[in-house]
């Protein structure tokens, strides 16, 4: 998985985690990950390469990229246990992934995540000028 259960130390305490997820298993924890990265797939897929950038392990993932996620899947899992009391930081900083998210994948916003090459590419570009266009019709 791109997402180890070490990494989650850095955004939120053991106790939290056990609320979100009782089982044993971490049943709910492993579905919320595959949610987060689904839906990360779902904006980054028509420009980048996210076969590869979810098959990276270990310090060869996108960090940043990789906090996203846990941040989307927690998320998730505060949304299946209380969603009429979400944490206003969870549910700002899902906001802020989603922003990111969506200003990446229509290229407002550069990363350095690997692109897609050749004829796998079909994102679109916008040309745009600081000139007003002139409308030369009498």
């Amino acid at each position: 998985m791109f997402i180890e259960e070490s990494d989650y130390e850095v955004q939120v305490r053991q106790e939290i985690m056990s609320i979100l997820d009782p089982s044993a298993a971490n049943s709910a924890i492993e579905m919320a990950e595959r949610m987060a990265i689904d839906q990360i797939k779902s904006y980054l897929s028509g420009r980048y390469d996210v076969e590869a950038i979810f098959s990276a392990t270990g310090e060869e993932r996108n960090h940043f990229l990789l906090m996203i996620a846990i941040d989307i899947a927690l998320y998730h899992l505060w949304s299946k246990r209380a969603p009429r009391k979400i944490p206003e930081l969870r549910a700002q900083r899902y906001q802020d992934a989603i922003d990111w998210l969506k200003a990446v994948g229509e290229g407002t916003m550069t990363t350095d995540l690997p692109q897609l090459q050749g004829d796998d590419f079909f994102g679109s570009f916008k040309i745009s000028s600081k000139y007003q266009p002139n409308d030369n019709k009498f």
